[in-house]
């Protein structure tokens, strides 16, 4: 999966989040959601870029 295909497969998720948590008040049930969701994603793309830098560096070692 490319990274445009990631962006766009998190982008309703990142517009409920950014929802969330700026149209509600602070310290509510939605915006921790928001908070637990965003740190949820951060790993998710920590795994991402992990697996990405190990393919490249696979298709590196080729040439």
């Amino acid at each position: 999966m490319t990274i445009d295909n990631r962006c766009r497969e998190q982008q309703s998720v990142a517009d409920k989040m950014f929802m969330d948590f700026k149209y509600t008040a602070p310290g509510s049930p939605q915006q921790i959601s928001s908070l637990k969701t965003l740190s949820f994603l951060i790993g998710m793309w920590n795994d991402f870029l992990e697996q990405e830098a190990k393919r490249m560096d696979a298709a590196l070692s080729l040439g």
